[in-house]
């Protein structure tokens, strides 16, 4: 049922402010949303009355129905609400699990703002503050000597009532003691005083984000923008208007050939499964998640193709997950040389020979991707045939690589290394795009855009020998 008060302005004038409960928020709180009325001059008080009761039965039906701009909603609240109602529902899991990351600072940064109030000013004071100090989370406030004599005694029983804090808080604040952003903020309203007139902020070393980390920020903002611009929140997207910060150059792993080649020779001492996932990345560019999702039924030994129809991810808390692939270019069907098949064929007769020895402890069914139970036929498993851990391959790498003397790399650059020799190669960069399954070719220029560029240099100096071969045949 809708609150109606009274407002009498200095010269006399009335208003009325009309407050309504649109359901409450991710932790509990009751969420209100207000409307002012101003009746004209001369109105009687029976047709006021009447009036106000229309129009707050007007205001609660728009509220019920969704449509009214919900103008007192507040940043974390839209978020969540774009968590719930979208995030959740249209993107995958790992996705989410990464934006849910970023909540902690955009809510220190802007989570207390309106969402009808947000201008590009603040988003790009955001960004800034982000590539500056990080808008640590976990900052912690002290109240100042200008706090401290608004807490006499007496006074701060009423002042914590009126900032609904507990009297254990308010002794905290009193002592001195470190205190949340959020308890900060709810003592400074009380008292009257601007927060950084009313507590020292702490924040912690370390907490600036490079401009590529804070882009994530941006696009994240730029779709919840996005979304209540389409369910009538705010009229225009001001993330649009807002400049991101430029990225930074992010330097691609490798290994040369002749490292390479050293890294399979040293893979003759380790166990079958590992030699495999690295002999599949090295020989097809496939990412980690990508190997550890494959299939039997996705290997077609009589054409010699692999198809990625899936990916694994691990998501703390829920454990490993199949979804499908990155994008849709990244479901893709790609051809591999012999070398890669008869690896392939090896490795399988090896799983045979463990399935047999395991018995009936090996896992016989599976769930992959959206949920669907099928026979356990998955290259990479634990050795009880369960999916297998990503993390065991990350961790494993590095100490391989130690142990034989080789670049320290990561996984993902046996896909920068498999890249590297195509270009190298003079294949077509479609084809290393495709092959990828990257989903634009301009992502492969992007990424490998150093490659490209010696790789160039090097069909240059080629065609300049044939063009002096061309130039001693025509003089003789």
């Amino acid at each position: 049922m809708a609150k109606i008060t009274k407002r009498v302005k200095k010269d006399g004038s009335c208003s009325y402010c009309i407050r309504v409960s649109n359901g409450y928020d991710r932790l509990g709180r009751q969420v209100l949303v207000n409307r002012t009325y101003t009746p004209p001059p001369g109105m009687t008080g029976k047709k006021l009355e009447r009036e106000l009761k229309r129009q707050a039965d007007a205001f609660e039906q728009e509220v019920r129905n969704g449509i009214s701009l919900e103008a007192s909603m507040k940043m974390d609240d839209l978020i969540e609400r774009w968590f719930t109602e979208y995030a959740e529902k249209k993107l995958k899991p790992k996705t989410v699990y990464n934006y849910r990351r970023l909540v902690p600072r955009i809510s220190a940064g802007l989570g207390q703002l309106k969402v009808c109030q947000v201008k590009p000013s603040h988003l790009m004071a955001f960004y800034s503050n982000l590539e500056e100090h990080g808008v640590r989370e976990d900052s912690t406030y002290t109240a100042t000597p200008a706090l401290l004599e608004l807490l006499p005694h007496g006074k701060r029983g009423e002042i914590a009532k009126a900032a609904g804090i507990g009297e254990d808080t308010m002794r905290n604040v009193h002592r001195g003691a470190n205190v949340s952003k959020n308890t900060a903020e709810k003592v400074s309203r009380a008292a009257g005083l601007p927060l950084s007139k009313a507590f020292t902020e702490h924040t912690r070393e370390g907490g600036r984000l490079n401009g590529n980390t804070v882009q994530h920020y941006h696009r994240m903002l730029s779709s919840v923008f996005t979304k209540a611009v389409q369910w009538g929140i705010v009229e225009d997207n001001p993330v649009k208007r807002a400049e991101p910060p430029k990225g930074e150059a992010v330097e691609v792993s490798y290994l040369e050939e002749a490292d390479a080649a050293r890294l399979l020779a040293a893979l003759h001492d380790v166990p079958p499964q590992y030699s495999a996932m690295v002999q599949l990345g090295l020989f097809t560019g496939m990412r980690r998640g990508e190997i550890c999702g494959l299939r039997w039924s996705d290997i077609d030994f009589n054409a010699s193709t692999i198809s990625v129809n899936r990916t694994v991810e691990y998501i703390p808390h829920e454990g490993l997950i199949f979804t499908a692939p990155k994008t849709k270019a990244s479901n893709r069907t790609f051809k591999v040389g012999a070398n890669c098949m008869n690896m392939l064929r090896e490795y399988q007769l090896y799983q045979k020979a463990e399935r047999l020895r395991v018995g009936s402890m090996w896992a016989r069914t599976v769930q992959v991707e959206n949920g669907k139970t099928v026979q356990n036929d998955l290259l990479f498993t634990s050795w009880d045939g369960t999916p297998f851990d990503l993390e065991r391959l990350t961790t494993w790498f590095p100490h391989f690589l130690r142990a034989h003397d080789l670049p320290a790399v990561h996984f993902h650059s046996l896909r920068h290394t498999y890249a590297s020799l195509m270009i190298a190669a003079h294949v077509p960069i479609t084809t290393v795009s495709g092959r990828l399954g990257h989903a634009q070719t301009s992502t492969t220029t992007d990424i490998y855009a150093g490659f490209i560029r010696t790789a160039d240099a090097a069909a240059s100096d080629a065609m300049e020998i044939v063009f002096d071969n061309i130039r001693e045949k025509s003089r003789a």
